[in-house]
Parts: C-alpha cells; structure tokens; sequence
C-alpha cells in the first residue's frame, strides 16, 4: 500500500512559512496539510467520472487534529486520508501524518456534508458518490479513529 495504510496518501515537504517560532510546524498547518490531501483525495476518486464535471456541493462542518510528535522544517511527511463513514447527508475522513522515520506526528478528522448553496440546505449523498468511494477504498477500515 504507502507508508500511511491510507486509502490516498500525498507527501509534504515542510517549508519555513510552516514553521512557529518554536521551530515545529504550527498547529493550524496541520489542517492546511488535511486540505491539501482531501482535495487531491477527491480528484483522484472522481477523475475517471462526470461527477466532477456537475457542481460537487461540500461543505465541512468539523475538523479536529489530535498533536502526536513535531514535524520539523525540511522532512517531507507523509499524509494519508480515507473516507471511514457514510452517514445519510455526511460523511468522515480520518487523517494520519507520519514523519519520514515512521513516527506518528498527527491525526484528524473532518466531516463534510452535502450541501445545496442555493437552498442553503444539506441533502442525501448520492449513491454514484458511495460507489466510487467504496471502488476506490476496497476494504479499508482505519484501526482507530484517533491513534
């Protein structure tokens, strides 16, 4: 699989703007790390499909990163993602940073709901959404949700 055991993993090589006046990256970052890697989650999911061609109406509703160990300036960590529940309107990632030794450095987890911008209003997850989810991922199941 990838260093993470993560349905979708992405590398970041951490840049001094990441980094806090303690020389660790800043705790908001981490969330710019999830986002950078549920958005290429997404594509890659959809890329083969007219899903993405429609509007894809998102909307996150929580996010939450549980601190682990310091990334430092210059290590490239590994961030994994992976969709671990489907409610009727929402659903969840769960996020795992390890650094280039193996350490777990953090994890997370968002959840997005559907949402019509429009009526201002969420709605069911469409079943095409689902089943190209559940292509993508296989059988993966995360071991915990906050490890």
């Amino acid at each position: 699989m990838n260093q993470t055991n993560y349905p979708f993993e992405d590398k970041i090589e951490v840049t001094f703007r990441d980094i806090d006046a303690m020389g660790f990256v800043n705790n908001a970052v981490f969330f710019t790390y999830f986002e950078t890697v549920r958005i290429k989650y997404v594509f890659r999911i959809f890329e083969q499909s007219d899903i993405l061609d429609l509007e894809f109406p998102l909307i996150l509703v929580e996010a939450g990163c549980t601190y682990h160990s310091p990334a430092l300036l210059g290590e490239t960590v590994a961030v994994g993602v992976g969709l671990s529940r489907f409610g009727n309107k929402s659903f969840d990632l769960l996020y795992r940073i390890e650094g280039e030794d193996g350490r777990l450095i953090a994890t997370g987890k968002t959840i997005q709901v559907m949402y019509d911008y429009g009526t201002q209003s969420a709605f069911p997850i469409p079943e095409a959404i689902k089943t190209r989810v559940q292509a993508f991922q296989g059988t993966w199941q995360a071991l915990y949700e906050n490890e």
